[in-house]
């Protein structure tokens, strides 16, 4: 009797809130929601999606802009610093083994710094920083001897700090496992 009742009240339940929303995604199906409301249906995303969301936003936005910025400061003294930034290209030669000279356009950074003093001295500086661009082929040797510096740097570092226990170490003092 008991098995009979609950399986009668189960396949009324499912059977309602699938027939009268079907193809309806369990967020959108009023029945279910009426039955078992979801409080995270209209939540926002997880901690990873909200931690993509502000790197996205704080640091790569930025990056891949192509907008010149402008920030400007007010010292103590009452100077006022303004920095403009904007990307740009620049034209690199660089020497082949041959001894030919080669022309390349690359990515830089054009920065307009402009100081403007109390008594009305105003000073313009403009620079243009060409950006990295690491060009070398994808190697294993490399990532393996970056390994290899980390550790005896590492070893260097833990130098006169007692020594972490081992795994074993930590799995005997146990209990239950060890003595």
């Amino acid at each position: 009797m008991r098995h009979s009742l609950a399986l009668s009240i189960a396949l009324l339940i499912l059977s309602g809130c699938a027939a009268n929303n079907m193809g309806v995604t369990p967020s959108q199906n009023t029945t279910l929601n009426a039955f078992a409301p979801s409080s995270n249906a209209n939540a926002k995303g997880g901690a990873m999606q909200r931690s993509l969301d502000e790197w996205l936003k704080e640091e790569w936005n930025p990056i891949m802009a192509n907008e010149p910025t402008e920030n400007t400061k007010k010292q103590s003294n009452g100077t006022i610093v303004t920095t403009k930034t904007e990307p740009t290209k620049m034209s690199v030669s660089t020497q082949t083994s041959d001894g030919q000279t080669v022309q390349k356009m690359t990515n830089a950074t054009q920065i307009t710094t402009t100081t403007k003093t109390p008594d009305g001295t105003v000073t313009t500086t403009t620079e243009i920083v060409p950006l990295d661009e690491d060009n070398t082929p994808f190697t294993l040797q490399k990532y393996v001897d970056k390994w290899n510096v980390y550790n005896k740097n590492k070893a260097k570092m833990k130098e006169g700090q007692p020594q972490e226990p081992a795994n074993w170490e930590k799995l005997q003092k146990l209990p239950g496992i060890g003595k």
